[in-house]
């Protein structure tokens, strides 16, 4: 299949996912989140990467009983950190916890990671900073490492191979209609 450009492609799902109502937004992310509570390596994970929704991303409920991280850019790279009080916004309009905790990456669990598109071989485009991709790479080849589940909506499925070498694979992608594995 003829790889298409991910810039094209992220334009063309960006505005299907923005096309999305706001009513259409919290009723997928609220299957999507329940096909989440499902999986088994949710429900045991302690220490989760999570992210904040923006611009119609899958909105993420917080589970009580599970510490919650949210990512912070600094020095060019993706860290996470406990869940503030007090946020600022980074160079991109992204919210970020200020004044709180940084969790070393090999304490996480698991990641939630946000999506633009996706396809079935697990790869994701996201905005293209590649900062997701830079921090997951350095788990690649590691026997325990952190789980990578990308959340997004069916609709943003792709059916092209879009994937470079520089994009990590996920392990799962949960979505209104079920999970990619």
């Amino acid at each position: 299949m003829v790889q298409m450009s991910k810039i094209s492609l992220r334009k063309t799902y960006k505005q299907i996912r923005e096309g999305l109502s706001i009513n259409e937004v919290k009723r997928l992310s609220a299957l999507i989140n329940k096909n989440l509570l499902k999986q088994s390596e949710y429900k045991v994970a302690s220490n989760i990467g999570s992210y904040y929704s923006i611009k119609n991303e899958v909105i993420v409920n917080n589970d009580i009983g599970k510490k919650i991280f949210y990512p912070k850019i600094s020095n060019n790279k993706l860290n996470f950190f406990s869940d503030s009080d007090t946020f600022t916004f980074n160079q991109f309009g992204i919210k970020e916890p200020a004044n709180s905790e940084q969790i070393q990456l090999d304490n996480v669990d698991l990641f939630l990671v946000p999506l633009i598109a996706f396809n079935e071989k697990l790869f994701r485009i996201g905005y293209g900073g590649g900062f997701y991709d830079q921090t997951f790479a350095n788990f690649l080849g590691r026997k325990k490492r952190p789980l990578l589940i990308g959340l997004g909506y069916d609709c943003l499925k792709s059916e092209l191979n879009f994937q470079t070498q520089k994009d990590v694979r996920l392990d799962k992608i949960i979505t209104d209609k079920g999970v990619y594995v």
